[in-house]
């Protein structure tokens, strides 16, 4: 028995050592297709002009732009995840762009964005927002159309640079309140395991396909073409460290946000879907104590409900737009 419990250790020490092998050219092997992979990505983006990476320092946002010059420059900003804002936002901006210049964002680590390692503060990003937009040569001042947690930054930038702006349209954005946001991280499901996941690109195997509601006269091969950017979209920016770093952030930037608003007299729609119910007490209470004293403390705001899902600008896409519309006759 002694004799033989060298040979058995022996052989686990080799096949121990052939399962780290195998272990470790897969992921190589997967790397290299990863970073194939994201090459054609951006290739086919750029055929249709949805790849064009601009510099904000150490890092470059993907700043996409479509329209007509001479009307208003309408900046979009996407909410917390949503990856392919320059796709889904379409059915709602694309009335727009008849007389306006429409110009999609994504902060680090969405869409085609570089990811970054700096703190995703609320400073940072409408930094790098403004970077991006002076960078590219487009000039303000600015409308700008936020939805869910952009809402927050968009908040944040009209407070402090409101030669910058010159009309706000929050899309069923963030509803911040004083008490709301406690200092401290939120608990954060995406782990240093995920973001390890992304970067050894393992989870371009397992993403999902994308998809969004499109309209009646949308064809078959625009709705395809839609989903497979959709799809290559959040490919490439599902975990990662911004927004990791952005998750974790949220209460400390809302916090941040909601104690240095400034009273303007910008004008501002806020569009309500999640909690535009008449008949639901509890969603008419939560409009008149929690909603109605954010939009006072900001000043010059019209609050406009539209009942519907949070991605509203899907759901309802031209009403969003006739909304918006609206802001820019008063402009």
């Amino acid at each position: 028995m002694e004799k033989r419990r060298p040979a058995i250790l022996r052989t686990l020490a080799i096949t121990i050592a052939a399962i780290v092998i195998v272990m470790a050219l897969s992921i190589a092997a997967i790397k290299i297709y990863d970073l194939n992979a994201r090459s054609q990505d951006l290739e086919f983006a750029s055929r249709f002009g949805l790849y064009h990476p601009v510099d904000v320092g150490g890092h470059k946002l993907n700043l996409v732009s479509y329209g007509n010059d001479g009307g208003h420059t309408i900046v979009c900003l996407s909410g917390l995840g949503i990856e392919d804002m320059c796709i889904s936002y379409r059915a709602m901006t694309d009335p727009l762009a008849t007389d306006n210049r429409i110009v999609f964002i994504d902060r680090a680590g969405y869409g085609l964005s570089d990811d970054s390692l700096s703190q995703m503060t609320c400073d940072r990003i409408v930094d790098e927002y403004r970077k991006a937009l002076a960078n590219d040569g487009i000039k303000g001042p600015y409308v700008l159309l936020a939805h869910s947690l952009s809402g927050v930054y968009a908040t944040y930038w009209e407070s402090h640079y409101p030669e910058d702006i010159e009309g706000v349209v929050f899309l069923d954005s963030t509803q911040m309140q004083e008490t709301t946001f406690p200092e401290g991280k939120l608990i954060n499901d995406h782990t240093a395991l995920e973001i390890l996941l992304n970067k050894s690109g393992i989870n371009r195997l397992g993403v999902p396909n994308a998809s969004h509601d499109y309209p009646d006269t949308a064809s078959l091969e625009d709705e395809d073409l839609s989903n497979a950017l959709s799809y290559m979209m959040v490919t490439e920016s599902l975990w990662n460290y911004a927004m990791n770093s952005e998750y974790d952030l949220i209460n400390d930037n809302c916090r941040k946000t909601w104690e240095e608003i400034t009273v303007n007299d910008i004008p501002k729609a806020y569009i309500c879907a999640t909690w535009a119910s008449d008949t639901d007490q509890k969603y008419i209470d939560a409009r008149e104590n929690v909603l109605k004293p954010y939009l006072d403390k900001m000043g010059n705001c019209d609050l406009v409900l539209l009942p519907g899902i949070h991605l509203i600008y899907e759901q309802r896409p031209d009403d969003c737009a006739a909304v918006i519309k609206e802001l820019l006759a008063k402009i």
